[in-house]
């Protein structure tokens, strides 16, 4: 039988610290690239990972809907009410097509304010933990992205109570809104405020929240369980909405 001699490829490679010139192995050079080029790949990965939101499509509607899995019923009710005077001066609520507005911006929910767990202007419960805000005009309940002017940071909240009567205060946010706006520490800021009546139209019936067909049923109408099959709160809705929009729902 003829014998067969396997000659292995070799490349010529200097030993730096004699200056002598040896033959490596081809096919140790190969591996040794293909390492290389496994770690630089490995290495873009990580750096898209990390531009990621915090949540996946797939991933958020499960884990958002154990978020606050006691409150799937919204306790409030569809409000627009009528012209009211706080400290003389008179304010006019209203439905809008479109509403955009530019001011300052303050949160309340502190451990110090006795806000958290009262009774808001509709009837829903305030919470400093869930992403809601006060308005002293816009309907309730709706939905509203407020924009931090000083830093860029946007997130969308449903509006649920009246006010800030402070001077020169547009809108007062939650404490956890405040935290994602990167405001808390400072207390107030500048922002812009959006109504968005189609995510609005979208987000009541998900609540199964109606809005009253007559002035007889404006005063209040009849807070409905979400359907027996959807396990997502209130919040949770709230959340989905950033979401789609792109926008982190924690700080």
């Amino acid at each position: 039988m003829t014998e067969v001699k396997l000659i292995h490829a070799t490349m010529p490679r200097e030993d730096a610290s004699t200056g002598l010139t040896y033959k490596l192995p081809l096919r140790a050079s190969y591996a040794r690239g293909l390492i290389l080029l496994l770690i630089f790949c490995f290495g873009l990965s990580g750096c898209n990972t990390s531009k990621r939101l915090p949540y996946s499509r797939k991933y958020s509607y499960k884990e958002l809907s154990k978020d606050d899995p006691h409150n799937l019923t919204y306790k409030g009710h569809y409000k627009v009410g009528k012209n009211y005077k706080i400290k003389g001066k008179t304010y006019k609520p209203h439905n809008p097509k479109s509403f955009t507005e530019t001011g300052y911006a303050s949160w309340y929910g502190g451990r110090k304010d006795g806000f958290h767990g009262k009774k808001t202007a509709n009837g829903d419960r305030f919470n400093r933990n869930l992403l809601t805000a006060a308005h002293k005009t816009l309907p309730l309940p709706c939905l509203v992205k407020v924009t931090n002017k000083a830093n860029n940071k946007s997130v969308i909240l449903m509006v649920n109570d009246r006010g800030p009567f402070k001077k020169n205060r547009i809108i007062d946010v939650s404490q956890k809104a405040a935290e994602i706006l990167a405001f808390k520490n400072q207390g107030i800021t500048k922002v812009k405020i959006e109504y968005l009546p189609n995510e609005t139209e979208k987000f009541l019936k998900n609540i199964n929240l109606k809005k009253p067909q007559s002035k007889t049923l404006a005063k209040k109408s009849s807070s409905t369980k979400i359907t027996k099959n959807n396990k997502c709160s209130v919040n949770c809705h709230i959340k989905l909405v950033n979401l789609k929009y792109k926008l982190a729902v924690n700080p």
